[in-house]
């Protein structure tokens, strides 16, 4: 790293993780919480998958993943698993699934922790589908250029093919929110810890405006269809049109009392393995 660089990255380490000087990376906007999926076979199934784990368990925490899933780790996880860019698996797998998503989310961390797994193995490892990952801002992330900051340094592993790596390690390590844990500092233990990176390489890809303006725009994307929280999941054919897949959500019961609202007890999208075989069998 040259001299100019490393000046340039000790001055971004004293800054606040809270700074506001910036606001051109500004993303406004609300979510309005949707209709439970149409699908009751889709819906089932998920339904038993979050009996079998528990409620409390899919709700999410910011604390460690399980002893097992820490010891399988995350370069085993995706090893001999291309990767280009955003996207994991190979690029003629027939089905695409995107997965937006905010790296301090905890809702996230739940489904990459303890079902994004099995998906890997039993579906992108067999060249069926592969995955892309999208920024889409929520209030986990309270700041707008710490989001903008943490997504892109994502997407900047990304250049050199490792953006998985990346958010693997960030969600396993995954803070609790709202106490201002992703510092330069914070980002910089990840980016170490992510095989095969360039660190200088990856410094001088984070501050192109270019990933700015992609997170940007997937938070659009993702806000367009109104739902509540991540992850948001967009699913089709490769080379087709991709529609939203609004996965499965707890709901109160309505009772009989006039004019009560049902309302989401876990406004959530969550998707599993089975239940990506069930929508993958109902895309046209």
């Amino acid at each position: 790293m040259s001299r100019a660089r490393q000046a340039k990255h000790k001055e971004r380490l004293k800054r606040e993780p809270a700074d506001k000087a910036s606001e051109r990376a500004r993303i406004p906007g609300q979510r309005s919480v949707i209709g439970p999926v149409a699908l009751a076979a889709v819906t089932a199934a998920v339904a038993g998958v979050l009996v079998a784990i528990g409620v409390s368990d899919v709700a999410g925490s910011s604390g460690q993943p399980s002893s097992a899933r820490m010891e399988k780790g995350v370069s085993a996880l995706l090893s001999g698993i291309p990767q280009k860019g955003d996207t994991l698996g190979q690029a003629s797998a027939p089905i695409t699934l995107q997965i937006f998503g905010d790296l301090e989310n905890a809702d996230v961390r739940t489904f990459v922790v303890w079902l994004l797994p099995d998906i890997i193995q039993e579906w992108v490892r067999t060249n069926i589908v592969k995955l892309q990952y999208r920024s889409f801002m929520t209030t986990s992330s309270p700041n707008p250029n710490v989001f903008v900051s943490q997504q892109a340094a994502a997407l900047a592993a990304g250049v050199q093919n490792t953006l998985w790596n990346f958010i693997e390690t960030f969600y396993h390590e995954q803070g609790e929110e709202h106490t201002g844990y992703v510092t330069e500092a914070y980002l910089d233990g990840i980016a170490s810890q992510v095989p095969g990176l360039d660190i200088s390489e990856w410094e001088s890809d984070r501050e192109s405006s270019r990933l700015a303006k992609q997170v940007a725009e997937d938070d659009r994307t993702a806000r367009s269809i109104r739902f509540p929280d991540a992850p948001v999941f967009f699913l089709g054919r490769t080379g087709g049109k991709l529609t939203p897949w609004p996965g499965y959500r707890l709901y109160e019961e309505p009772g009989l009392k006039a004019g009560f609202t049902k309302r989401p007890t876990h406004p959530v999208s969550f998707i599993t393995s089975k239940t990506l075989r069930l929508a993958i069998e109902h895309l046209p």
